[in-house]
């Protein structure tokens, strides 16, 4: 496997799934001691969860050769529809090439493999990877950031990190709330669900 190393920054574009809302203040938090969180929305998607979830993966013949994505929608049809997008930075990222030949950031994949290894267990009914997305390189990147911004009329929760524009696009111009008072709003959200 070749490292390939780069001296510009990346932006990661993830997504924590409705599965581990209970868990979304407390995941947000470990990224960011992780890597920089510049963005976190929440959007309830209601009715267009499984339409969200499909144009996420969108191009990605891996996710449908045998059903698999259906299986995964399937598994994660609750009553819950809402999701927690976030972007977050890579400063001088390395890269790796998959057995498949995909280029994959190597930051980026270790904060969604420490998710999931702390999380997965905790999910009832835990199906791979229906807790977190995380794009694995530029492209995939720019494939999901698309998708979120065609469903920002869903969003109901927004933060931007000062002195950071927006990368994920909002019709709101509010100016952003501190990450801790953000992430209070998750954790009262939970108590809610």
């Amino acid at each position: 496997m070749q490292v390939i190393k780069n001296y510009d920054s990346e932006y990661p574009v993830g997504i924590l799934w409705n599965m581990g809302n209970k868990y979304a203040r407390e995941m947000m938090l470990k990224i960011a001691i992780m890597e920089d969180v510049i963005q976190v929305k929440v959007l309830d998607l209601g009715k267009k969860y499984e339409q969200f979830v499909l144009d996420c993966y969108k191009g990605d013949e891996e996710a449908y050769e045998g059903g698999y994505i259906y299986d995964k929608i399937k598994n994660m049809n609750t009553d819950n529809k809402k999701i927690v997008v976030f972007v977050f930075k890579v400063d001088n990222p390395t890269y790796q090439k998959s057995e498949d030949g995909k280029i994959q950031c190597i930051e980026a994949r270790k904060v969604k493999q420490k998710i999931r290894a702390e999380y997965a267990s905790k999910i009832d009914g835990y199906f791979f990877d229906n807790l977190i997305h995380i794009s694995d390189n530029i492209e995939e990147s720019k494939r999901t950031l698309d998708t979120i911004n065609n469903y920002e009329e869903y969003t109901i929760k927004d933060y931007v990190r000062r002195g950071y524009k927006a990368i994920i696009k909002g019709k709101n111009k509010k100016s952003s709330k501190s990450y801790v008072s953000f992430l209070k709003e998750l954790k009262e959200d939970n108590n809610e669900r």
